[in-house]
Order: C-alpha cells, then sequence, then structure tokens
C-alpha cells in the first residue's frame, strides 16, 4: 500500500461513465454483427443469382443437335419461363439486400461517427474526473500528513489497514508492522486489554474512544494519547471501514495533575491562612486595651498578611527567598534604598536562599512583630538606634540551615516587656513558641544593654522534591 491514505474519489462518476461507453461499445457491435449478417445474406444470393445466370445461358443456348420433338421442345421452353422467373425474383431479393445494405452501412457509418464523438467527450470527461480526482487525493494526503495526531484505517475489531507516516516517524513502527493488530505492541502493556475492550464494544456504539499511552521511539518513553475513530457507514447502513486518529494528550494531563496539585495547595494554604487570621483577631482582641488599639494592631497585621502573600502567588516556578521577604518587610517600615538599606538599617546576607512556603506566612509574621516593635519602641524610634540584620546558611547534621540575627542597638533606657515585639507579647510569642513548634525552628530572644537580639534559625530544603514535601 502506498504511504499515504487514499483520498475520497469520483468513484461513482467513473463507473458511471465506464457504464456508458460500454454500452456505445456494445450497440456498434451489435451494428456490426448485423451489417455481417446482410453481407452474407448479398454474397448467398449474388452466388445464387449467377448459378441461375449459368443455367440460363444453358438452356437458351444449347449445342446444335438434331430436331425434337415438339414435346420436348415445350418442355425446354417451359424450363426456360422457370429459370428466367427465378433469375428475376432473385435479382430484386439482391436488389433489395443491397438497399438494406447500403441503408445499413450509411447507419453504421452513422453510429460510429457518434460513438466516437461520445467516446471523446467521454474520455474527456473521464480524464477531467481523474485530474480532480488526483487534485482531491494530493489536498487529502497533504492534510493528513500536515496533521498533529497519528491517523490510521481499519476494519472490524480493530485490524488496521492503513497507518500514516506520523505513525511511523512518531513510533519507529512501519505500517507493515501497523497492520492487522500490530499496533498494539507500541502501547503500553497495562493498556493493550482496554484498548481490546475499546474495540469490542465499538461496533454497538458505532464510535472508538480509547486514552491510553504509546511509547515515543525517540525519547524512549511513553506519552498518554487519546485515540478516537468513526465509522465509516456503506448505503445500508453496514459499517465499511473505520478512519482514526491518535491524538497527544499528555501535557494536558500533566497540566491537569499539576492544577489538581495548586487546586489542593490553595485549599491547604486557604485553610491555614483563616486559621491563622482567626488566632491573629482573637490575640489581638485579647491583648487590645481600646476599639481603636484593636483596629489598629489588626490593620498592621493583616496587611503584613496581605504582602506574604502577594510573595507566594507572584514566586511563579521558584521559591520565596528570605532576603525578599526581609526587603519587603523593612520597606513596609522604613524607606530602603536599591541596596535594600536605610540611614539607620543594615542588612547583609546571602542572596536566593529558598524558604518552604508553609514557613513563610508564619516567618513573616516574626519578622512584621520584630519591624513594629522596632519602629515603635526599639532601636529606629529613636534618633540613635540602630538595626542591623545578618543570615548565613549553616551545616548540622549535613543539613543547611538558614541562620538569622536581628540585633537592635543604640536603645537609651530599655525596659524589658514595654519594648518586647508586638508590645502585648504576641511577636515574642511567635519567636519563641509558634517558630518552633510550627517550623521546627531555633529560635532565641534576649534583651541587651542597648537594645534587642533576636535569632532565628530554620532549615533550607534540599530540593524541589524536599521542598514540596515539606510544604505538605
Amino acid at each position: 500500500m502506498a504511504e499515504h491514505a487514499p483520498a475520497p474519489s469520483s468513484a461513482e462518476e467513473t463507473g458511471k461513465l465506464l457504464d456508458e461507453n460500454e454500452q456505445l461499445r456494445t450497440a456498434l457491435e451489435s451494428s456490426l454483427d448485423e451489417n455481417a449478417r446482410l453481407a452474407e445474406d448479398r454474397d448467398r444470393l449474388l452466388r445464387r443469382v449467377t448459378t441461375l445466370a449459368h443455367e440460363l445461358h444453358a438452356v437458351t443456348s444449347p449445342p446444335p443437335s438434331p430436331p425434337q420433338p415438339a414435346a420436348e421442345e415445350v418442355l425446354a421452353e417451359t424450363k426456360q419461363s422457370q429459370a428466367e422467373e427465378e433469375l428475376r425474383v432473385a435479382f430484386e431479393e439482391l436488389q433489395m439486400l443491397t438497399e438494406e445494405l447500403e441503408a445499413s452501412n450509411n447507419s453504421l457509418h452513422q453510429a460510429n461517427a457518434n460513438l466516437e464523438t461520445r467516446v471523446a467527450d467521454r474520455t474527456r470527461e473521464l480524464v477531467e474526473a481523474n485530474a480532480a480526482h488526483s487534485r482531491v487525493e494530493l489536498r487529502f494526503r497533504t492534510l493528513v500528513e500536515g496533521m498533529p495526531q497519528l491517523v490510521w484505517r481499519a476494519v472490524e475489531k480493530g485490524q488496521w489497514t492503513w497507518s500514516s507516516p506520523q505513525w511511523r516517524d512518531y513510533t519507529g513502527q512501519s505500517e507493515a508492522d501497523s497492520h492487522g493488530t500490530g499496533w498494539l505492541s507500541v502501547f503500553h502493556p497495562d493498556d493493550r486489554e482496554g484498548a481490546r475492550s475499546a474495540w469490542a464494544q465499538a461496533a454497538a456504539k458505532r464510535a472508538f474512544d480509547f486514552e491510553g499511552r504509546i511509547c515515543h521511539a525517540s525519547e524512549k518513553r511513553y506519552r498518554h494519547f487519546r485515540t478516537r475513530a468513526a465509522a465509516v457507514l456503506a448505503p445500508d447502513g453496514n459499517v465499511l471501514e473505520w478512519l482514526g486518529t491518535s491524538t497527544d494528550v499528555d501535557d494536558t494531563i500533566q497540566l491537569q495533575q499539576q492544577q489538581a496539585v495548586l487546586v489542593d495547595e490553595l485549599q491547604h494554604r486557604t485553610r491555614n491562612l483563616v486559621a491563622v487570621i482567626r488566632a491573629i483577631m482573637l490575640r489581638t482582641i485579647k491583648d487590645s486595651a481600646s476599639l481603636e488599639d484593636f483596629r489598629r494592631c489588626i490593620d498592621d497585621r493583616m496587611q503584613a498578611l496581605a504582602r506574604v502573600q502577594g510573595l507566594l502567588s507572584r514566586r511563579g516556578a521558584g521559591r520565596v527567598t528570605f532576603d525578599a521577604l526581609l526587603r519587603q518587610e523593612l520597606a513596609a517600615h522604613v524607606d530602603l534604598d536599591a541596596s535594600g538599606k536605610a540611614p539607620r538599617v543594615s542588612i547583609d546576607g546571602p542572596a536566593g536562599i529558598p524558604l518552604r512556603s508553609s514557613t513563610v506566612q508564619t516567618f513573616a509574621l516574626a519578622l512584621h512583630e520584630l519591624a513594629t516593635n522596632a519602629v515603635k519602641h526599639g532601636a529606629l524610634s529613636s534618633p540613635q538606634g540602630r538595626l542591623a540584620v545578618r543570615w548565613t546558611v549553616r551545616q548540622r547534621d549535613g543539613k543547611d540551615y538558614l541562620h538569622v540575627d536581628w540585633r537592635e542597638s543604640g536603645i537609651a533606657n530599655m525596659i524589658e516587656g514595654k519594648t518586647s515585639p508586638g508590645h502585648s507579647g504576641y511577636g515574642r510569642e511567635l519567636i519563641e513558641r509558634a517558630l518552633p513548634y510550627q517550623l521546627g525552628a531555633r529560635s532565641s530572644f534576649a534583651f541587651t544593654e542597648d537594645g534587642i537580639h533576636c535569632t532565628i534559625e530554620v532549615l533550607v530544603p534540599e530540593d524541589d522534591a524536599d521542598r514540596e514535601k515539606a510544604d505538605g
């Protein structure tokens, strides 16, 4: 079979023209037979006339002989009259046959001329029909070979009769090898029984639809394909054959799986966020001296949550990094330059250290409480105060840990309690209790002679898989 799919043709029109040519040929053969019969009759009469002429000549010109009796002369004359009558009749029949033969010849010539004209017309129509068919076939072949799908033809029970070049290029299987049920060999072994089952139901449904994995010859791996076929029906409704395609849906399935993971992650984070907001609300209500104090505190904390949610939503394929989280939180309280510094603020540490997504929210709230306390009661509340934030990556037990050192100095009249993070103690509770409990962090908080010293140490995920597992 050719390397391309047979296109739909004008076979019916071509058959019609061939039938008409056959009818004309039959008519011509009948005319020729009739003409031959007339010619044969004419030849027979000519032979008869010749014979009669010879007989008449013999009667009318007998050789000299002795005088005959009168009775014999009468008999001779009678024979001569009979011969002359037969000769006349024969000539008349010959004349009639000659006229019929001439008429038949004329009719035959006319029929032959008509036949030649009609044959020429039909031949031209047939040539044009074949040319049109060739153009349709070329367009169909171009369409099939330009499709991204793998195209094929089959008969009952999934017996393939043809496969497109795309099938050969993708699977490495020749067209001949795909015939019959050979195509099943490139499907994943676990999907072959499903394909057989789908074909068993195809005749009743007048449709074939199956999803299975096909091996990519060059990549040496299986990809998901949606394989479907439609029945080509005869006028009586019987299935002549099946025309089918196999469409690569592997990327779509991967995206659907990723979407499902993202939806699960979103639901998980939403539940966590609601729980965090509830806890913040309850703690803020408890620590607020007035409604105005509650409004101010809860507004600051909700803004901090909004900022970290913005970071999480913009992270794309990467992770939120500590330096980005720190810069964002400090920028909400003081004006930082391009390097992340302010007149009384300095930060220093390696860029791009990733944080687990489940770590970011609680970590951001802790930084928010530290920064808010520094602005209202700590180092950034007086001209002499200084804030220095340093972070490094340390190894412990073969794993990397992010170590953050928050140090405030230059604070006069340090009073424990008034200057602790969050003023009411919520921030300090986050650092000393929530971070170790929720994140497994190591943290410390202490007052120095002129300020505050806080450290936080959390695990750095080793790779994407570990990060996803850690994010839970």
